[in-house]
């Protein structure tokens, strides 16, 4: 495996039980929005340049099948103009019912690859693209006032630990830029776990890995951080017809 830059190193080394970190403290004093979004592209960045360098020694097969990702429900139906240079799946759009900003539903299917390598490392480019356009948007929101994380509230995931995670951030109360922060813990962290496992990914199947344990803690981040951007578009939404209502 090749040899990460020290913030990849750091960012992929977090412990597990610090994944939803931004969730359960709840802290306040954030930063600035501006200089916040300036670090985090920077960061987005630099781990993009980390993840091409993990998937270097993976095993390439041909084939770009459906991933078998835990089954969950989606609310984004809208349509969004994109550029013919676009790569990427995941979106921003503005609903034409409600004026809100809001972030594309995450793909279920996986993306078009002429082998399994390129497949897998389109999948991680589109969870930094989620994780990011989403932390713009809570951060564009910036409304101060601690609220519940209703997307999360009930939510299985299929790794133990992250399932104790979930349930105690159920209690929670973030305000916009705070849950924006917990979208971005959790986001980076789905990104490298599945960057860091290319060697694993089953041929055929190229979202999947062998290791069941590490793929459930992958499924539990995926399943995890849809729920916060889903919040993030409920937020969006709810903003929105407050506007209208003025």
């Amino acid at each position: 495996m090749s040899a990460l830059p020290e913030k990849s190193r750091a960012i992929e080394g977090r412990e597990v039980s610090g994944s939803l970190q931004g969730v359960s403290s709840g802290r306040a004093g954030s930063e600035t929005s501006p200089s916040k979004r300036r670090f985090l592209k920077s960061v987005l960045l630099t781990g993009a340049g980390a993840s091409l360098a993990l998937a270097l020694p993976a095993v390439y097969a041909s084939g770009s099948p459906v991933a078998d990702k835990p089954t969950k429900s989606t609310t984004t139906t809208t349509t969004s103009t994109q550029s013919t240079l676009k790569l990427s799946r995941i979106f921003r759009l503005i609903d034409p019912k409600t004026g809100a900003p809001q972030i594309s539903d995450f793909q279920d299917s996986a993306p078009s690859g002429s082998t399994d390598l390129e497949v897998r490392m389109k999948h991680f480019t589109e969870i930094e693209n989620f994780t990011f356009l989403g932390y713009v948007l809570s951060h564009e929101l910036g409304d101060p006032t601690p609220r519940p994380i209703e997307t999360i509230q009930g939510l299985t995931v299929p790794d133990a630990e992250f399932q104790s995670l979930v349930t105690a951030a159920e209690n929670d109360l973030l305000g916009d830029e705070d849950l924006g922060d917990a979208l971005l813990d959790n986001g980076i962290n789905w990104e490298h776990f599945v960057a860091s496992n290319n060697t694993l990914l089953i041929p055929g199947n190229p979202l999947k890995i062998t290791d069941t344990a590490m793929q459930a803690k992958i499924d539990s981040l995926d399943l995890i951080t849809e729920a916060l951007v889903a919040e993030v578009n409920r937020r969006s939404e709810a903003e929105a017809k407050g506007r209208r209502r003025r």
